[in-house]
């Protein structure tokens, strides 16, 4: 997509070397790599100006024995613009600006047209600011953004600032467009940051789509989230007109690294889009996602979807061979993407998610420790859980030595949220199997919750026995009334033999 539009670019820009007023005619070369459009125009470009070159420098020498009024003069009426323009580089930057002064905007408008930023960049880098903002107007009357974009990049920025005024937010989209050095694009950003919602809703209002996508593949990625972010909030409509052109232009190599930028409530207003939804979207999306190396960039975005479209993504994730699923799990521990990758888990089939929990990497402390923490850190736990529930036993230690890293709230909140799901035995289970340090500090926080009867209505017939004979094994360790309460609990759910293992020394001797 970004090939295509940078070499409509420069195809636009050769037609003006050429002479040629309609640049489509030059649509059979857009297929073509753009550095080789370029260098064949730079090439033109060289041999018009080289042609004449040793004549050239003799009327630049020629111009420093006359007066700068008589210079300006025969610039003016006597060679005219493409001559003027062609002894440009010859003569020094300063008399050359001296003699600028001297002419009309008109005039130094149409020499603009036929200059070579690369021979005269000093030349244009000393054009007061006031001589630039006169010749940008005069080009824009004109509707010549080929010629201003050609510039841009040797324009300091107290001229850019002079100049900017004078354009019109449709304006400044095209000469983005047409910049000879994509990389100027963030100075013009930060020399235009307020015009930036107008720029986007040109794109919209005109639809300049193209030419706006073209922008966004061009910027800093230190700017993603604020054109992301200034994008949401523009509303709907001109979201939706962005992800259809993105879809029509497939061009989510471009957007999916943007929207990965924005914050949490522009991610979630994107997501909430209807046009988001359409089957066909996701469908590219996910095609950029695992074909085109996007897939860091859609994670951030997926727990920001509506169910049904969470589930048509963990699917199409969930139907990559093991090797490729490995792969996207590796890069998401690598982006630290847990927080996205988990939601993802949880939206998957009980089959999927157990496939995926049985790959190897899903056993890896490194991999393991890094979803306890991002589970805790972004208090998902029950969205991890099952997940948990589903790996192998041999991850249990593992996870177990994990717990020891999380704090008092974030381990108190993860054994709430337990109490309340359907996951009590899996958390429990885990906490046990830690040292006699971690295990006396899980115990603890159970034995001093304010709600205790919460956690142990958690624990139900369903409960399997494992978890009961856990307790029974660390029975020592557990404080007395909490001993007392389990005992209860387990005699309440038939387990008889059990509630006699955990009652209280005291209770047994009475």
């Amino acid at each position: 997509m970004s090939e295509h539009l940078v070499a409509v670019a420069e195809t636009t820009k050769l037609a003006r070397v050429l002479g040629i007023t309609d640049p489509t005619e030059l649509d059979f070369l857009v297929d073509l790599p753009p550095a080789a459009i370029r260098e064949f125009r730079e090439r033109a470009t060289d041999l018009l100006f080289d042609a004449d070159a040793k004549r050239l420098k003799g009327v630049a020498a020629a111009s420093k024995l006359v007066p700068l009024s008589i210079s300006a003069k025969v610039a003016e009426r006597a060679f005219g613009p493409v001559l003027c323009a062609a002894t440009a580089s010859t003569v020094d930057p300063q008399r050359a600006i001296d003699i600028a002064k001297a002419l009309p905007a008109r005039f130094l408008a149409e020499c603009a047209v036929q200059l070579d930023p690369r021979r005269t960049a000093d030349i244009i880098a000393a054009v007061p600011p006031t001589m630039v903002a006169d010749v940008a107007r005069e080009l824009l009357a004109r509707g010549d953004h080929i010629t201003m974009g050609r510039f841009v990049h040797v324009v300091p920025e107290p001229a850019l600032r002079a100049a900017a005024p004078i354009m019109s937010d449709t304006d400044l989209l095209r000469i983005a467009f047409l910049l000879e050095d994509k990389t100027a694009i963030d100075n013009v950003l930060h020399v235009v940051s307020d015009r930036v919602p107008g720029v986007i809703r040109a794109a919209a209002e005109q639809d300049m789509w193209a030419e706006g996508i073209d922008l966004l593949d061009s910027i800093a990625p230190h700017h993603r989230a604020w054109i992301g972010d200034t994008a949401a909030e523009l509303g709907g409509d001109v979201l939706d007109a962005l992800i259809d052109a993105v879809h029509d232009l497939d061009a989510w190599t471009t957007l999916l690294p943007i929207t990965s930028a924005m914050s949490h409530d522009s991610l979630r207003v994107f997501a909430e889009r209807p046009a988001v939804h359409d089957e066909h979207v996701l469908t590219a999306i996910m095609d950029t996602a695992l074909d085109h190396g996007q897939w860091p960039n859609l994670l951030p975005l997926a727990p920001h979807l509506a169910e049904q479209q969470l589930e048509f993504i963990a699917a199409r994730v969930a139907a990559e061979p093991d090797e490729r699923l490995t792969d996207l799990i590796r890069d998401a521990d690598t982006a630290g993407l847990w927080d996205a990758m988990i939601p993802l888990a949880l939206a998957m089939t009980d089959e999927h998610r157990r496939r995926m929990a049985a790959l190897p990497v899903m056993t890896e402390p490194d991999i393991l420790r890094a979803v306890i923490t991002s589970t805790a850190e972004h208090e998902l736990w029950s969205h991890a859980l099952p997940l948990v529930d589903a790996l192998p036993d041999t991850a249990t230690p593992i996870l177990a030595s994990c717990l020891g890293d999380l704090t008092r709230d974030q381990l108190l909140t993860g054994l709430l949220t337990a109490a309340r799901g359907d996951n009590i035995h899996t958390l429990v289970d885990i906490a046990l199997a830690q040292d006699p340090d971690g295990r006396a500090r899980v115990l603890t926080l159970i034995d001093g919750l304010d709600d205790l009867d919460e956690f142990l209505t958690a624990l139900t017939p369903d409960t399997p026995d494992v978890v009961w004979q856990a307790l029974v094994d660390v029975r020592d360790e557990i404080p007395h009334k909490l001993l007392g309460l389990l005992a209860e609990r387990a005699r309440e759910l038939g387990h008889d033999t059990t509630a006699t293992q955990l009652e209280p020394a005291t209770a047994t001797a009475e």
